[in-house]
């Protein structure tokens, strides 16, 4: 293992990528893809090099590199994910924790085609890379601190339907340009919005109850993170629906 860490560390250092805004967005996309869909319970985007604990499994930085040479990676890959690999050799016998993958029973043949896609083709420097941690560190503490019960990433698109709370690209547009929003919205979390005026009168919750799950320094970093999200093109509608009523709280 600390071998292929040494060697992936070689080559990521020596990859240069120019971002673009629609990579970096359908990177965002692929990895919000696999949170939603219970793989980061397991994966990571890369190696924890800080960590001498075999890890659950591997990550995909890791899995792009075995297999960048392989014709046959997609399928055999794709057969995984949907099947597991219970009946199956297990091809990283010895560097991580799992003894099988289960069958991903969370994600559609058409989704988990383009996450395969994705990381077969993940080509990464270490800036990049960086980010890509950032994000799906973000993705996982929103996640066990209970922020994605009521809060997605992106806004939703059918306009037939209320969403409980704000996306946070919706909040993250709303609150870049405003002083002292970072202060405010972490306000918000850790405390709770009952007996503040209504900001959001879309959603369907009336108030944010405080995160009493969130330390105050993981708050700040999500606070952070959010506010970072691309806001481009992301519509910021306050009012409420037609035919609901506005609410003063």
């Amino acid at each position: 293992m600390v071998r292929l860490k040494s060697t992936f560390t070689s080559i990521i250092a020596a990859v240069a990528i120019l971002l673009i805004p629609a990579a970096v967005a359908k990177d965002q996309q692929m990895l919000a893809l696999a949170n939603a869909s219970g793989c980061f319970i397991c994966h990571k985007v890369a190696p924890d090099s800080k960590s001498d604990d075999l890890p659950l499994a591997p990550s995909y930085q890791e899995i792009a590199l075995r297999y960048k040479d392989d014709s046959s990676a997609f399928t055999r890959l794709l057969d995984r994910v949907l099947h597991g690999t219970v009946y199956q050799d297990q091809a990283w016998g010895g560097e991580i924790g799992m003894r099988f993958m289960p069958p991903n029973v969370n994600i559609s043949r058409e989704d988990a085609s383009a996450l395969v896609h994705w990381i077969l083709e993940l080509e990464i420097d270490p800036v990049l890379a960086e980010k890509l941690i950032l994000h799906d560190r973000m993705l996982a503490l929103s996640t066990v601190s209970g922020c994605s019960i009521c809060h997605r990433i992106d806004p939703v698109k059918e306009s037939r339907v209320i969403p409980l709370a704000p996306s946070f690209r919706e909040v993250a547009a709303h609150y870049k340009d405003r002083p002292e929003s970072r202060e405010r919205l972490l306000e918000s979390i850790l405390q709770g919005t009952q007996g503040n005026q209504k900001v959001w009168q879309n959603v369907n919750m009336q108030f944010m109850p405080p995160n009493v799950a969130l330390k105050r320094e993981d708050a700040v970093e999500l606070v952070n993170w959010v506010m970072s999200l691309d806001t481009k093109g992301v519509p910021v509608r306050m009012d409420p629906p037609a035919g609901v009523r506005s609410s003063s709280k």
